[in-house]
């Protein structure tokens, strides 16, 4: 048996955690070929150059493709795109994947969909049928989806939404969400350990710890740093250990970057470019909350039962699996939530004991998606899509 050749894309931090435990088991299978593509945010400076992770995890890269025009403006990212798809097209013509394995609703799985589908490989499209609401990504998400070969959702509201879109049912498979893998395999630090992992000045300390994730919005790119600026002024006057993970790479991030500097001299605070995998999952095992607006909240923060409190609109599309509270871009507001969970136990309590734990997934996905990868029969059926409506 010949091994079937898959080449994964990522581009960014967030969707390549999504993506690693896939990559992993497609790494090790016997029978697969697996290479990657790098590109976009993971090759930047700003964003701390986590293509660097990437090569930790021993990964074979087949190109490195630099398509991140730095900039603040939505021009700079559909550049971007166009740069992403010419070098695209030569990796995958050079390379002639079986397959390829794209993630989430960003750039670079829709330019790879774009090149797949020109030189007729199947394109494997993790997460869609999701939805996020008030962004540019989710119509980019569902064009991705219509050009997809193949489907892997999240969850069942996922898979009915893929289904009204016109996608037949033999191409949609349920595997849930892999960065639920992590959670399982990931070492277990205590709060001490995390602590001083986290250079905070005194690790034996006590007490909420709080972590802040927060992007720019599209819709509300204008906003990009007031609504920072009072996120962390409500976290600044809770006096509480706070750590504050840089945002994407999308329009608006370097107003959210620059308004984090004005909080660069609080103790209490440690503001962070990028944080590694391991780090990343204890830090949340060990938060009283997570605050901003990252799809973290939504996806992951269920299964490890952490309250969430979502500020702005970014989010409001996708399910609250009952960790989630929604509130508004205002300070007060901000501080009296998080307040209201980090202190109060009963108020705690009541979010958890509501959790769905396991909607999206019991961490068990990656190997579910690796056979119907392996095994899936790569024929003209198969690349020749119907609408079902």
């Amino acid at each position: 048996m010949s091994k079937r050749k898959i080449l994964g894309i990522t581009g960014i931090r967030s969707e390549y955690e999504i993506s690693h435990p896939v990559f992993n088991a497609l790494n090790q299978h016997k029978n697969i070929d697996f290479e990657l593509v790098a590109s976009g945010a993971h090759l930047s400076s700003l964003h701390n150059y986590t293509i660097k992770d990437i090569k930790k995890d021993k990964f074979k890269i087949m190109d490195e493709i630099e398509n991140l025009i730095s900039g603040n403006s939505g021009t700079s990212r559909v550049k971007g795109i166009g740069i992403l798809i010419m070098g695209l097209t030569q990796t995958i013509q050079r390379t002639k994947p079986d397959i390829i394995f794209v993630t989430g609703d960003r750039e670079e799985p829709l330019a790879a969909a774009i090149v797949g589908n020109y030189l007729n490989i199947p394109v494997a499209h993790l997460f869609g049928g999701d939805r996020c609401g008030h962004s540019a990504d989710d119509p980019i998400r569902h064009s991705i989806s219509k050009i997809a070969h193949i489907h892997f959702t999240a969850c069942g509201d996922h898979s009915e939404r893929l289904i009204k879109m016109g996608e037949e049912k033999n191409r949609i498979f349920e595997t849930g969400n892999p960065s639920l893998d992590n959670f399982l395999s990931c070492p277990l630090l205590s709060y001490t350990e995390l602590l001083k992992r986290l250079e905070f000045d005194n690790p034996a300390s006590s007490g909420p710890l709080l972590t802040v994730l927060q992007h720019p919005l599209s819709s509300e790119q204008a906003l990009s740093y007031k609504h920072m600026e009072k996120t962390m002024e409500a976290v600044k006057d809770l006096g509480l250990k706070t750590v504050v993970i840089y945002p994407n790479s999308d329009p608006g991030s370097s107003d959210i970057i620059e308004a984090l500097q004005k909080y660069t001299k609080y103790p209490n605070i440690k503001i962070v470019k990028n944080l590694c995998r391991d780090t990343y999952i204890n830090l949340l095992k060990n938060s009283s909350c997570l605050i901003g607006n990252s799809s973290s909240g939504l996806l992951e923060a269920p299964f490890i039962k952490l309250p969430a409190i979502n500020i702005g609109n970014r989010q409001k599309g996708r399910r609250n699996s009952g960790n989630v509270t929604y509130i508004d871009n205002n300070a007060r507001e901000i501080k009296n939530t998080i307040k209201n969970i980090a202190f109060d136990t009963e108020a705690r309590n009541n979010i958890i004991s509501k959790i769905d734990q396991y909607y999206y997934g019991r961490g068990n996905s990656s190997d579910k998606i690796v056979q119907i990868l392996l095994k899936i029969k790569i024929n003209k059926e198969l690349l020749f899509k119907i609408n079902s409506y």
